[in-house]
């Protein structure tokens, strides 16, 4: 693997997580900081249909296509959880 290879998910992982705290602070107006450890469904109440809202902008802002065929709550525990399930299941458009 070179390493243009093993740059691109790194860099793409950052671009999730930064866009997904701000999305999730300008949808659910949260009274703490939304970080990678904030636990998406007990600390932000995140319901099922604003995580697809959720997913819907994250693939327009980012360009990508996100696989949600294996996605359930287990790998949407945490912002970073949510992350790395994206990184590892999109593809550009």
């Amino acid at each position: 693997m070179t390493e243009s290879d093993t740059a691109a998910p790194p860099r793409l992982r950052a671009q999730v997580v930064d866009r997904m705290t701000t999305l999730l602070t300008r949808m659910l107006k949260p009274e703490a900081p939304v970080t990678e450890r904030t636990q998406l469904m007990d600390e932000l109440g995140l319901s099922s249909s604003l995580a697809l809202e959720l997913l819907l902008e994250l693939e327009d802002e980012l360009e990508i296509q996100i696989d949600v065929e294996d996605l359930d709550e287990d790998r949407m525990t945490t912002v970073g959880d949510l992350a790395d399930y994206i990184t590892e299941h999109s593809t550009p458009r």
